[in-house]
């Protein structure tokens, strides 16, 4: 190689790896639970109360619902518990119970508390014998 000459051989090889590097690249792994608008809501309504009625996360959350029956996906834990919740403060006990059920079969670690919330709402809950 004459003096003044640069080697074109790194330029090329870190051209190779950058290429290499990138066709490794795949997208994220899809999430566990289809959380759609369910954490946006909750900080909304714990950080500025009165901010979004009951009826309006009922819909937004509906629609979430339907979102992931249509994909195929799970809702996250809490979300029915939630859902129970909003149902209690909008008088409407029975889907609030659905709810809660809907909660403890999805999730059997929380049976315990959403069978105190059911006796709370005076709704029946399943012993195990």
């Amino acid at each position: 190689m004459a003096a003044g000459q640069v080697s074109r051989a790194p330029r090329l090889t870190s051209l190779g790896a950058v290429l290499l590097l990138a066709g490794c690249v795949t997208q994220p792994p899809p999430t566990l639970y289809a959380w759609g608008s369910y954490e946006d809501a909750i900080y909304v309504a714990a950080v500025k109360p009165g901010s979004m009625l009951p009826e309006e996360q009922l819909q937004l959350f509906e629609k979430d619902r339907q979102a992931s029956r249509a994909a195929n996906h799970r809702l996250p834990p809490g979300w029915h518990g939630q859902m129970a919740y909003l149902y209690a403060a909008t008088g409407r006990i029975d889907l609030a119970q659905e709810e809660l059920v809907a909660e403890k079969t999805a999730f059997p670690e929380s049976t315990v508390f959403c069978d105190n919330l059911l006796k709370n709402l005076g709704g029946k809950t399943e012993q195990k014998p």
